[in-house]
């Protein structure tokens, strides 16, 4: 049972954690295009694969209550979950914020942001995404390397 958590936990980190940490990059192409609609798509994407995160959150839970190992007391593990966290809420709650107020302003706009305006939004973006996948790479390397 404890193998079959293993590789339940590991399939769906490379299939919900990958997409969560690069959807939000299609954010910014979609505001460079200056495409309100696919800015909205692209932050309800970015809530929806952050949320399911929470999948392989429950089974490496599962995994580590299984196994004689590792505990929930280990440095490592308390790092790497609050920085997952961390992630998560930046991923599922504030990025789509983000996303559905540049969405709404290239509506509102009819796709025409002024230079400084586009660039605030831009900026503000790439720094929230930047974020959350260096914070979802450090839980990776947490969780491959166990110091």
């Amino acid at each position: 049972m404890h193998t079959l958590l293993e590789v339940l936990h590991v399939l769906s980190v490379v299939v919900l954690v990958g997409p969560a940490m690069l959807v939000p990059w299609l954010g910014e192409r979609a505001l460079r295009a200056r495409d309100g609609d696919a800015v909205h798509a692209a932050g309800r994407r970015a809530m929806a694969f952050n949320a399911l995160t929470l999948l392989a959150a429950v089974f490496g839970a599962l995994v580590v209550s299984t196994g004689d190992y590792y505990s929930f007391g280990d440095p490592w593990l308390i790092i790497a979950s609050t920085l997952y966290v961390i992630a998560l809420v930046n991923g599922a709650a504030v990025i789509p914020g983000v996303l559905a107020r540049i969405g709404k302003d290239l509506q509102d706009s009819e796709g025409v942001l002024d230079g400084e305006t586009l660039e605030q939004h831009r900026g503000r973006l790439l720094a929230l995404s930047g974020l959350n996948l260096v914070f979802y790479a450090a839980v990776i390397v947490l969780m491959v390397w166990r110091p």
